[in-house]
């Protein structure tokens, strides 16, 4: 809680940042400015629907690397220090236990949107967490939650805010970068050029750890 005892606003970006590029940095900073956040947490994770080309502490050394100059990002560690699977649900309910009377905004893009039915118990993230989208197209495909929870604008919402049960609709800039697309052009002699959209130390992590190099008869990622 906040010296004054008003609620702190609270965001949690998770990612496999298998590695993290521009737009994960791009799209955190938007959320705390369009949600007024009081701090921001990046949560590296160990994906459970895929596998990440790199190791956890590759993973998260280069989210470090690419932080560095942004003080007001937060790495948290928590989905990489905890034993067996790791699910969303384990880290909204932690970090609700962490921070109880303060509002928390589970921060998605649209792909992870239109996946959610597929998570782990994700009809109950609203009780703990406010969700918070960046749409990609033109609509936020079909709300999962129905007339449950409906979809509000960031402004309606910073003019009447709740600690959790809340679905807002940020805007963001469009990307033409993805991870999928990075590590493609690693796969060749193009990994000893700039990449857009990655940070060059980050490139030079990559390149002194061999990282996302062909695998034995792949010809490609």
């Amino acid at each position: 809680m906040s010296q004054t005892n008003q609620p702190l606003r609270l965001g949690i970006l998770g990612g496999t940042f298998d590695p993290v590029h521009t737009a994960h940095i791009v799209l955190a900073l938007q959320a705390k400015k369009q949600l007024n956040l009081d701090r921001i947490f990046l949560v590296p994770t160990r994906p459970w629907q895929k596998t990440a080309r790199a190791s956890d502490e590759d993973r998260l050394r280069m989210l470090q690397i690419a932080c560095r100059d942004y003080p007001e990002l937060e790495i948290d560690e928590r989905e990489l220090q905890r034993a067996g699977q790791s699910y969303s649900i384990d880290t909204l309910y932690s970090f609700r236990k962490q921070f109880p009377t303060d509002a928390l905004f589970f921060i998605l893009g649209g792909d992870q949107w239109k996946n959610l039915p597929t998570w782990i118990q994700w009809k109950h993230f609203p009780d703990l967490v406010n969700l918070a989208l960046f749409e990609r197209d033109e609509d936020l495909f079909q709300n999962p939650y129905g007339s449950d929870i409906s979809v509000q604008t960031v402004e309606s919402f910073n003019q009447n805010p709740t600690l959790n049960h809340s679905i807002i609709q940020l805007t963001a800039p469009r990307f033409d970068v993805s991870s999928t697309e990075i590590r493609t052009a690693l796969f060749d002699d193009n990994r000893f050029k700039p990449i857009a959209g990655l940070d060059s130390k980050v490139q030079d992590y990559i390149l002194e750890k061999e990282l996302y190099l062909p695998r034995e008869g792949s010809h490609r990622i």
